[in-house]
């Protein structure tokens, strides 16, 4: 009983600290706000606990969001959809190898590092990962870390504001049916999900919810909208797990792996702007568009740059959420195979 209250007082105290700095305008503060309690907490011998389940909750009430949003836009009046599809792949392909080459052959880490801290995004979909691999996760953290922090900083310059747009904190508003049909999704994604980690298929939750949310909420009459306090609250629970893993490095260790993952994400801006400037060229969809829908960013930050730029705010975030599919299915996949071959050896 004491335990939780330790770790419900954890939690309170670093959505107040989020929820304060969300209210001076820093973005994703919800996020970094905690990843910086728990760094300064620690330097008091102050542990601060998380849930067991955190990366479960987080998986789910990401997959149920995007799932979601998923049926509120659509690429099928885009011209050239498929040669953007290819495009967006092989854009995902570069950026992954190329971070795969710096980190393994460069830097000297393993391959499971490099292939984890390579993925173009997707952070609770990675740290879900690493948990079920088991592989030192402070490298791969701080890499995803870098990136998220350094495009955020972008989208902000270029959007000339501060970043995302403030959180609202406002209680649900939903009915009674889409309640019901919220809880019908939510326990298909965790029952499926269940079922496929029995067969060792890594970090499902989020695939599973996802799909369980794309199909009913087209399916149904009734629109369902996920709660934002929830999705507030698994930005809060995913920073602290960000946060525990930065204060295990030294401060030497930690600066190093900083240096590193700034030069990738550099090099992968420059990589992703070439060929955006090549598809634009191809489609004739314009520059800036495509660089903010294929750039390995926050889904929220860039959506929202789009808005501020009056670009097509749908074909951004329908493309991260495909981008957001592909990444959480390839290392899910490759890491199933490597298993299986594992234990054939």
């Amino acid at each position: 009983m004491i335990r939780l209250l330790k770790m419900g007082l954890g939690i309170a105290i670093c959505a107040l600290i989020g929820g304060t700095l969300t209210y001076l305008g820093v973005p994703l503060a919800l996020m970094f706000g905690p990843i910086f309690a728990v760094i300064i907490f620690h330097r008091f011998n102050i542990q601060l606990a998380i849930p067991k389940y955190t990366l479960t909750f987080v998986q789910i009430s990401l997959g149920t969001l995007v799932g979601l949003m998923f049926n509120q836009v659509s690429l099928g009046q885009a011209d050239n959809l498929f040669l953007l599809l290819l495009m967006l792949v092989v854009c995902l392909a570069v950026q992954f190898s190329f971070s795969y080459f710096w980190f393994h052959h460069k830097v000297g880490w393993t391959k499971q590092e490099a292939m984890l801290g390579s993925v173009p995004g997707a952070m609770a979909a990675i740290l879900a990962l690493v948990d079920h691999t088991h592989a030192p996760p402070q490298k791969i953290v701080i890499s995803h870390t870098i990136r998220l922090i350094i495009l955020i900083f972008l989208a902000g310059i270029v959007v000339g504001s501060d970043g995302d747009p403030q959180p609202l904190i406002e209680f649900p508003s939903l009915s009674l049916e889409a309640t019901f049909w919220l809880i019908v999704i939510v326990l298909i994604g965790l029952g499926a999900g269940l079922a496929l980690q029995r067969v060792r298929i890594p970090a499902p939750f989020m695939l599973t919810s996802l799909a369980a949310a794309t199909v009913i909420q087209s399916w149904i009459d009734v629109q369902i909208h996920f709660p934002i306090m929830i999705t507030e609250l698994s930005m809060v629970l995913i920073g602290m797990n960000i946060g525990n893993h930065f204060i295990v490095f030294p401060l030497s260790s930690l600066i190093k792996n900083i240096y590193s993952s700034a030069q990738v994400v550099i090099v992968n801006i420059i990589l992703t702007f070439l060929i955006t400037v090549f598809a634009s060229w191809l489609t004739g969809y314009p520059i800036s568009l495509l660089l903010l829908a294929w750039v390995p960013g926050s889904m929220e930050a860039m959506t929202f740059a789009a808005i501020a730029m009056n670009l097509d705010a749908g074909f951004v975030m329908s493309n991260h959420i495909i981008r957001m599919v592909i990444i959480q299915s390839i290392p899910s996949i490759a890491l199933f195979v490597q298993e299986r071959r594992a234990k054939r050896k």
